[in-house]
């Protein structure tokens, strides 16, 4: 059958134009209308076979966000795809998404394909989450509502991201100045007093721990540096690992003060993107099954897959949920109160609400929180290391004054 480069008009206004396989032109604009388009032209060429090199590579989310944000504002004022990619390449800081974005709109226009399945090309580039949304909206023919949602998503969590970027700044600061001190002192400063302890019979506790540490810093730093690598690599790839992640992942929701902030970003993800998919007319099982490929959070995402397994068993949605203990009431109850009233997507729409007031209020506690446990610590350390080199000091003054 003959390949046809076509341009068509959408439900939405905006023009469509890529390659159709049919055995005419007559069956090319019967498929069109099927998908709910209409044929303005059309002719018969050799679809391209060049085997491209494709560009892919990690970008600023910053970047990423820009770019969707350019394509969801073209798409509401009808301006067809392929102008928004070739207006929004030029807006562009990264020398690297503006040759993607050039890549994906030649998969568009020049081999056919769907805006998802050209960006599912470049898979270091676009996350899971960003392609099945927009799979989502192009199958449901919502694609501009479901780059909105995106966008609005990926805004607030890079709002969340930044808020947490500047509160931790200060304190990593403090930690990192704190260690450097402290590593001087015991590998420096602390050596130099050996001479005069060594006539005492007991030492304080602190000077003995101390003093371990300063041996090893001073004769055996090259096993203690092969010993922290070999820690940090078996836990990278146990990390790697499936039953790995699921541990670590598990780990840090039960983490105190930064747990519940994780587990809050994960369900207000599932809650998200489960309103979307819902409001797109994705199936719910599929719904899920997509949902529980973008958590971040193994743990969370098997829960998911849980309650997947019973909702395609007749089982409903609050009650596959409500298996779970990962799954906070407010989401069961507003996932029952949505099945009994036909309403989920709007159920789902407010539970999302709530987590977008409630997540940076928690990020706010746990970073006030955090600074007073983190100050008491660092003051402990420092008071280690003071006792330790001033409590020998005193002794040998006092045996000084009893021999007087």
């Amino acid at each position: 059958m003959p390949d046809f480069w076509y341009s068509a008009l959408t439900d939405s206004g905006s023009v469509q134009e890529g390659w159709l396989t049919a055995p005419s032109e007559t069956a090319l604009e019967t498929q069109l209308r099927e998908r709910g388009a209409f044929l303005i032209r059309t002719e018969a060429r050799e679809r391209p076979t060049t085997v491209r090199k494709l560009t892919d590579g990690k970008v600023e989310r910053k970047e990423l966000l820009a770019f969707l944000e350019y394509v969801a504002g073209s798409f509401d004022v009808g301006i067809p795809i392929l102008d928004s990619l070739d207006d929004v390449a030029k807006r562009l800081q990264s020398k690297r998404l503006r040759t993607i974005i050039a890549e994906i709109r030649y998969a568009v226009a020049e081999e056919g394909k769907s805006l998802s399945a050209a960006m599912a090309e470049h898979p270091m580039t676009f996350p899971e989450l960003c392609i099945g949304t927009i799979r989502a909206g192009e199958t449901s023919g919502e694609l501009g509502y479901a780059l909105r949602q995106l966008v609005e998503y990926m805004d607030w969590q890079e709002g969340i991201s930044s808020q947490l970027k500047q509160a931790t700044m200060y304190p990593v600061v403090v930690v990192v100045a704190v260690t450097l001190l402290v590593i001087g002192l015991i590998g420096f400063v602390f050596p130099r007093i050996l001479p005069l302890l060594r006539g005492q019979k007991t030492l304080p506790v602190p000077t003995r721990v101390i003093l371990f540490a300063s041996n090893l810093i001073r004769h055996d730093w090259l096993a203690v540096l092969i010993a922290a690598n070999t820690l940090i690599l078996l836990a990278y790839f146990v990390r790697r690992s499936d039953s790995g992640r699921l541990f670590f992942d598990r780990l840090n929701l039960r983490l105190p003060i930064i747990g519940p902030v994780i587990h809050d970003v994960n369900m207000a993800r599932v809650v998200t993107y489960l309103s979307l998919f819902y409001r797109t007319g994705v199936d719910l099982v599929l719904s899920l099954e997509i949902v529980e490929r973008i958590t971040t959070n193994r743990a969370i995402a098997q829960a998911v897959h849980n309650a997947r397994e019973q909702v395609v068993q007749g089982v409903s949605m609050a009650a596959a949920f409500g298996q779970s203990p990962l799954f906070p009431i407010v989401v069961l109850r507003s996932i029952a109160l949505g099945e009994s009233t036909g309403n989920l997507d709007h159920a789902l729409t407010r539970t999302k609400d709530y987590y977008s007031r409630e997540i940076p209020a928690s990020v706010r506690r746990m970073i006030t929180l955090l600074q007073p446990l983190l100050i008491a610590m660092i003051g402990g350390v420092i008071l280690t290391v003071a006792l330790a080199i001033i409590l020998p000091v005193l002794n040998i003054y006092s045996q000084i004054g009893v021999r007087r």
